[in-house]
């Protein structure tokens, strides 16, 4: 069942009226079971759910959008974290996106859990990550089933290869994962030529077994189809980081701009080679270590062309009689040689 084709059936019902939604679902797609589940919320008429059999997955999303949850005595409740499964190769903005979407999701079915039980988010998302199966009773008992009620049929539990079906419905997860108290409520009948046991007159083998997986979405074009407002939501919260990162940036480097060169922190904000504040100051140290070796070469140029290297003696380190420098000075002789010209000793 699509939220269009819902829609178009619930059209057909005055609003005001009172309504019944009966359930036995294992699951679905998170996105359909919310559109559902708020078309249910928004009539002006009671809504009520009567859940028969099992409500689990995406299902328990519409059930908690109705405003009276009724189950039979033997119904099954259950809730569990919410998947996706990527389907392909998925790159790391890909693998973001999924994890916002999963987040976004996650905290909104807890917030619908919360609100239908009384619950706090902190317990709800304890029983969603633990995948809890409940009986009705146990499931009244935490508030997610406002009423028991009595039922004249019973609940049909299957193994089908290993799969677990409630009246005929595919439920999450394997048979064997399926708490005792539903594993024991299985019909026990002869094994069949296709390897389960269940009652005299087994359903066939299913040709795949969902398991509520419809949920999951397998890649993020299937998410931006199925949950464009949602898609939306996470595209408009990353844009709003990136300009709050970037308003940050700037103002860190306009912290230090007075102590760089102009051009530096033009390349920094704007320029193809734009960085942080910290890395500006690491290239102006850089720039720096490297002027301060182009003023000693240059002191050393003019000292040459000038004639002041030949006036005297020689150099310790030159050679005799000509008043010649060797030019192949470290950088400690040059800023000595710098020094001596600016201050000159004293003699005598």
């Amino acid at each position: 069942m699509t939220p269009q084709a819902f829609a178009a059936d619930l059209a057909t019902i005055p609003a005001m009226d009172d309504l019944t939604v009966r359930i036995c679902s294992g699951g679905g797609d998170v996105c359909a079971a919310q559109a559902i589940g708020a078309m249910l919320e928004n009539r002006l008429g009671t809504v009520t759910a009567q859940i028969e059999g099992i409500c689990a997955s995406a299902a328990t999303i519409v059930a908690s959008h109705c405003k009276v949850v009724k189950a039979a005595e033997d119904a099954t409740y259950m809730i569990h974290p919410i998947k996706v499964n990527p389907n392909g190769f998925v790159d790391m903005e890909g693998l973001k996106q999924l994890m916002d979407a999963l987040t976004v999701m996650r905290t909104n079915v807890l917030n619908q859990y919360a609100k239908k039980t009384g619950h706090t988010v902190e317990e709800v998302a304890a029983w969603m990550d633990a995948t809890s199966w409940w009986t009705a009773a146990e499931a009244k008992e935490n508030g997610f089933i406002d009423e028991i009620t009595e039922s004249n049929q019973t609940a049909k539990i299957e193994n089908r290869n290993g799969a677990l079906f409630v009246n005929s419905i595919a439920v999450p997860g394997t048979f064997d994962d399926a708490p005792e108290f539903v594993r024991n409520r299985a019909v026990v009948g002869p094994a069949t030529t296709e390897g389960f046991v269940n009652n005299t007159d087994p359903a066939g083998k299913p040709d795949k077994n969902d398991g509520g997986n419809d949920m999951e979405f397998k890649n993020a074009d299937e998410l931006r189809n199925g949950c464009p407002d949602l898609v939306k939501e996470i595209v408009d919260e990353a844009h709003a980081e990136a300009q709050k990162q970037e308003r940050d940036r700037l103002a860190a480097i306009d912290e230090i701009a007075d102590a760089v060169p102009s051009d530096l922190v033009a390349e920094a904000k704007y320029g193809d080679k734009a960085c942080s504040a910290e890395q500006l100051a690491y290239r102006a140290a850089l720039d720096a270590k490297k002027k301060g070796h182009k003023l000693l070469d240059d002191t050393e140029d003019d000292a040459d062309t000038s004639g002041a290297n030949s006036v005297g003696g020689a150099a310790p380190d030159g050679v005799s009689g000509t008043g010649t420098k060797n030019k192949n000075q470290t950088d400690a002789e040059k800023r000595a040689m710098v020094k001596n010209l600016f201050h000159p000793k004293k003699e005598g």
